[in-house]
Order: structure tokens, then sequence, then C-alpha cells
């Protein structure tokens, strides 16, 4: 694929897409988790409060109390164990996320830095080429100037010249 403007617009234009669907998915996730928790609570609390009733009517039953916060702290050891798991679950997708992306930045970087060695190599070739065209051109000129001034007339003009190019293995 070519990186033309063209293919960078849809490139860019489906990102944002793709960044504004995942808000608002995650924003309907919110909000029906949290229509979730309403009703949880809703549902939850509908035992608590016959047993408050019930505890309120009975305050000589230290049984319903305890059964009652027993329930609530077990509740929360288990609410705090699910949010450590999802919590570690995120933490590590992403980790495994970071390290493919990594990888691919390590593996870009190097093409580039090798493309850049090659030019930088191509260039000193080239220099070098250059450098002796003119030196060859030079000679030949002095000795055209001392062979006019001599009246002989030889020909030196066989000057040859390559120009290397390396290109990258990768």
């Amino acid at each position: 694929m070519r990186f033309t403007d063209k293919n960078i617009r849809v490139c860019v234009d489906q990102s944002i897409y793709s960044s504004k669907q995942g808000k608002k998915e995650k924003y309907q996730n919110y909000i029906e988790s949290q229509k979730t928790i309403i009703k949880s609570f809703h549902s939850a609390w509908s035992p608590y409060q016959q047993n408050f009733n019930t505890s309120i009517n009975t305050w000589n039953s230290p049984e319903a109390v305890a059964n009652a916060y027993s329930r609530f702290v077990s509740n929360v050891a288990d609410n705090t164990v699910t949010y450590l798991r999802t919590t570690n679950n995120i933490i590590f997708s992403n980790m495994d996320t970071m390290k493919s992306v990594m990888q691919q930045a390590k593996d870009s970087s190097k093409q580039i830095f090798n493309q850049n060695v090659n030019v930088a190599k191509t260039i000193e070739q080239n220099t070098r080429d250059v450098a002796q065209a003119a030196q060859d051109a030079n000679t030949r000129f002095n000795t055209s100037v001392n062979n006019s001034g001599s009246g002989s007339s030889s020909n030196t003009s066989g000057t040859t010249s390559s120009t290397t190019t390396y290109t990258s293995a990768a």
C-alpha cells in the first residue's frame, strides 16, 4: 500500500471513526453497568432492609445482625476480587499490546537506519567518483595546455566513472 495523501486521509478517518465508536461503546457499557449496579443495589438492599426491620423488631436477636453483616462482608470481598481480576486482565492485555507495538517500532527504525546508512554510502561513492572525474578533467586540461605550448598534440581523454548504489537487504 502506497502512502499517498488519500490513503493517509482514509486511515485517519478510519481511526477517528473507530475512536468515536469505541468511546460510544464505552459510554454505553458504562451506562448499562450503572443501570445493572442500581438494580443490583435495589434487589440486594431489600433483604438487608427486611433483616434490619426484623432486627429492629427483635433487638434481642444478634443472630440476624451477624448474618446481615457476614453477607455484606462477603459481597464486598467478592466485588474486590472481581475488580482486581478485571484490572489485572486489562493491564496484562495492554502490556502484550505494547510489546508488539515496541517490536514494530524497533523493526521500522532498524529499516530506516539501514536505509540511511545505504544513502550515506551511495553519497560517499558518488562524491569520490565526482572528485576523480574532476581530477581527471583537470589532468587532461593541464596536459592539453602543456602539449599545445610544445607543439605536440596527444589525446588522453579516456576517463571512466562508476556509481555504486547500495540497497537494503531488509
